[in-house]
């Protein structure tokens, strides 16, 4: 018995159909990028392409994003993250942000709207405070938790933070 052989021919097509599908699947990752958008105090919201970013730097409760050209921006309460395929745009679900994380004593939550509950559980599923959330920010006291995993559920959401 003997295995015929592929022709020329159909090895042909088939190594263009291969090329052609490896070309196709580059450019679609190509026209992927990935932006940061930032929320400022006064709700102002920037998109920054996340190649350009440098850092993002957390001190003294403040938060900057330094870009590589030398640029920062400041007074920013929110920074999410967006991936933009080049055919449309992906919706950030959630403009809720949290640190530091882990914590010692003050808790910051950004981007709950003023009229929203904020509920502080204990992994173990007991309610430990609620907060009403404030304008801009709201910041928790945190100190006289032992340390450990809790949970922050806002609406729907729900945000792990570890208290040290």
């Amino acid at each position: 018995m003997t295995v015929p052989l592929l022709n020329l021919t159909d090895m042909i097509k088939k190594t263009f159909l291969f090329g052609l599908v490896l070309l196709v699947a580059g450019q679609l990752l190509m026209a992927q990028s990935f932006q940061i958008i930032t929320v400022s105090a006064d709700g102002k919201k920037t998109s920054y392409a996340l190649s350009n970013v440098q850092k993002i730097v957390f001190d003294n409760k403040t938060m900057t994003v330094n870009m590589k050209d030398g640029t920062d921006a400041t007074n920013i309460t929110n920074v999410s993250f967006s991936e933009v395929t080049g055919i449309e745009s992906q919706k950030v679900e959630s403009s809720i942000f949290i640190f530091p994380n882990p914590v010692k004593e003050t808790l910051t939550v950004n981007g709950v709207k003023k009229d929203a509950t904020i509920k502080l559980y204990g992994l173990t599923g007991g309610l430990l405070q609620t907060i009403p959330a404030q304008e801009n920010s709201t910041n928790i006291n945190v100190a006289s938790l032992i340390p450990g995993v809790y949970l922050l559920c806002i609406g729907e959401q729900t945000i792990k933070f570890i208290k040290q």
